[in-house]
């Protein structure tokens, strides 16, 4: 099972972000939690962010990442500008999901630094100038905080 579970955006400021996108969907902005985060690439550079996941319909979210060290991500953000940024689907079972992606002529860009592989990212020079990322699925909760059931 492979399905769209959120679109990424990144953002120079991300709290006017958030108060953007929550007035346009009518989205209860109180409702929205910060978070911090971190990701390794497959070079092995890390790199720290803050995000927030913005309900849009259907079990679908927005997730409105603002990179806050030097990175792929901050990298992307001075290079394009804000905007569309990953594609994220949730994958039942990440092992099958990754093969299929590499058998596409897709490899792998990096993965998260949490030890078990619940997150893995596609390089988007293979995939049309799109960062495609797969999530083990459950890894979010639905407020978007991450589910640390998803690491057992």
């Amino acid at each position: 099972m492979i399905r769209l579970h959120h679109v990424g955006v990144v953002v120079k400021d991300l709290r006017s972000a958030i108060s953007k996108f929550c007035c346009a969907l009518g989205v209860d902005e109180g409702k929205i939690v910060v978070r911090r985060g971190q990701y390794s690439s497959k070079s092995g550079e890390t790199e720290e962010f803050e995000y927030a996941f913005i309900p849009s319909g259907n079990g679908t979210m927005i997730e409105l990442v603002m990179p806050t060290s030097e990175g792929p991500t901050m990298r992307f953000l001075n290079k394009r500008g804000e905007g569309l940024f990953h594609l994220a689907f949730e994958v039942d079972d990440m092992r099958s999901a990754t093969k299929r992606f590499e058998e596409a002529d897709i490899p792998l860009a990096g993965e998260n630094i949490a030890g078990k592989t619940v997150s893995v990212f596609f390089h988007p020079k293979h995939a049309h100038g799109v960062l495609l990322q797969l999530v083990k699925e459950g890894l979010f909760l639905p407020d978007g905080e991450i589910n640390p059931e998803a690491f057992t």
